[in-house]
């Protein structure tokens, strides 16, 4: 018998004048042999959201809008029978991040959240060095992510539009922490310096009830810096720019207890491509999507956490 061909996925796309639709998702549908580019909708062009969603050739959407439309427009495809593979935030809240986990399981389509750094190999190398044990008992992990964004229109400066720091890469910072810790701090502390309507800068202090630490910050105003930090009694690991790895971000450093500096190889890959490839597996049928939506709510329970514990300065026009 003839093996069965499988048709590629077609993902149209709601938000067709995102940057980063158009300079990483975009191109990478076109890379993959799982899945080809359908309709692309924006709000000013000639094709619309809605548009987009009632296209029978359509499979399903890469959301790519402002953080405050996510909850909208992923229920808008669950009620057109679209898979969705929604930007990061997935949500605002845990409470809208639930929501559209009923709208789609009722819906019965995947939901998946557009997060690629875990499917690039160093990443997965980092995870699963964490979760080996290596390191001996945690007791302290940093891990900072920073830029500065040109003030302007952009919705990552309007807190109306779901913007600030902490929602914009806070995920980053904190996937590999809760990662390595097994599950979310007991305590949480943060510090918000707020710039018109959106926290710039968020700082936040994280212990476990084992006695394990980390210190977070992360900005939108800052000199540009990633670094990821885990030390525990036997070792500590170290990864620069961890958390937008491309095709040469391919090490990373452990060191020993005795002193030894051993430094990790992995390949390098295309990350927005994998995860791409691994959508299209999804919705296929044939493999699960790695990152279950329960990693999305304790993400987003997290984030309502250390903004409801914030204290707040450095309040600007």
């Amino acid at each position: 018998m003839p093996d069965t061909v499988v048709r590629p996925v077609t993902i149209g796309v709601l938000g067709g004048t995102s940057w980063i639709a158009n300079e990483a998702v975009i191109p990478a549908i076109n890379a993959s042999p799982g899945a080809t580019l359908g309709r692309v909708g924006s709000r000013s062009g000639s094709i619309s959201y809605a548009d987009v969603l009632a296209d029978p050739l359509v499979d399903a959407v890469y959301i790519a809008l402002p953080n405050d439309t996510h909850f909208e427009w992923v229920l808008a495809a669950a009620a057109a029978h679209k898979h969705v593979l929604c930007e990061k935030p997935m949500g605002v809240s845990q409470a809208e991040v639930r929501g559209m986990i009923e709208a789609c399981d009722a819906a019965e389509v995947l939901l998946a959240e557009a997060f690629m750094t875990p499917f690039h190999p160093r990443s997965l190398a980092v995870d699963a060095y964490l979760r080996s044990g290596e390191l001996g008992e945690i007791r302290h992990m940093d891990a900072a992510f920073t830029f500065c964004l040109a003030p302007g229109d952009n919705y990552r400066w309007l807190g109306e539009r779901g913007g600030g720091a902490l929602l914009d890469v806070g995920i980053y910072c904190l996937s590999p922490l809760l990662t390595a810790m097994g599950g979310p701090p007991s305590n949480v502390a943060a510090r918000a310096t707020v710039t018109g309507t959106v926290d710039g800068t968020t700082a936040v202090w994280l212990e476990w009830p084992t006695g394990a630490t980390a210190s977070v910050v992360t900005s939108i105003e800052l000199a540009e810096r990633q670094s990821l930090l885990v030390c525990g009694t036997s070792a500590s690991l170290t990864v620069d720019r961890p958390f937008t790895p491309g095709e040469k971000d391919t090490s990373f450093s452990i060191t020993h207890s005795d002193g030894r500096v051993e430094r990790r190889t992995t390949a390098g890959a295309n990350s927005y491509l994998a995860m791409i490839e691994a959508f299209a597996a999804a919705v296929h049928g044939q493999a699960k999507w790695p990152r279950p939506l329960s990693e999305s709510v304790i993400m987003a329970e997290l984030c309502d956490r250390i903004r409801e514990v914030a204290s707040v300065t450095g309040v600007t026009p």
